[in-house]
């Protein structure tokens, strides 16, 4: 049996790794892949993503190959579900094809941003905090805006969820729209 492989999007902030973790914790025999925990924009040549964005956005320009070196090796694990907190959805066109299922959390920006802040700094940065605001209001939003408008993440989800709900409330709503979605898949098969 093939595992049914989930891809979770949203912007940086959006939640992306949290209802990961959580999805592994509640969905049965699964094991979950974290986009950050490897360094593709270094690996692809990408400096700078808000270049990047303000260049298009072309996704296909990020090297995904050992994302989907490690989707293979899971693959072989005898695993129900893989959960990927990943950000392109199905437009990469070397991971899209693995790809069961597509879920866009849209988180607004006040949350994000709010979540970003609380993730990354510790009380002892609150110089480093104001110029993160300082950049988020010269540019990082208008980066935010410019990638949501171009990311097809969004556009091309199976399910769009709303961020601003509380974290269970996200993990239950996508629970039960996966395990549905599979097992219908699964008893649609001759």
């Amino acid at each position: 049996m093939k595992p049914f492989i989930v891809a979770i999007n949203a912007t940086s902030g959006g939640g992306k790794t949290t209802t990961t973790r959580e999805l592994q914790k509640r969905l049965p025999n699964s094991k979950a892949l974290y986009f950050d925990d490897r360094n593709y924009d270094s690996d692809s040549g990408i400096e700078d993503t808000g270049e990047w964005i303000e260049a298009g956005a072309d996704v296909n320009l990020w090297d995904l190959a050992r994302l989907a070196d490690d989707i293979e090796k899971l693959k072989q694990e005898n695993l129900d579900f893989i959960i990927m907190d990943y950000p392109f959805g199905y437009k990469h066109k070397l991971i899209g094809p693995y790809l069961n299922y597509s879920v866009f959390i849209d988180t607004p920006f006040d949350i994000a941003l709010a979540r970003r802040i609380i993730r990354d700094y510790n009380k002892d940065t609150i110089i480093s905090i104001f110029e993160d605001m300082k950049d988020y209001l010269e540019d990082g939003r208008n980066s935010y805006l410019r990638g949501l408008e171009l990311t097809e993440a969004l556009k091309n989800a199976d399910f769009i969820i709303d961020g601003s709900l509380s974290l269970d409330e996200i993990i239950e709503c996508i629970c039960q729209k996966v395990i549905s979605i599979k097992n219908k898949t699964e008893n649609d098969k001759p």
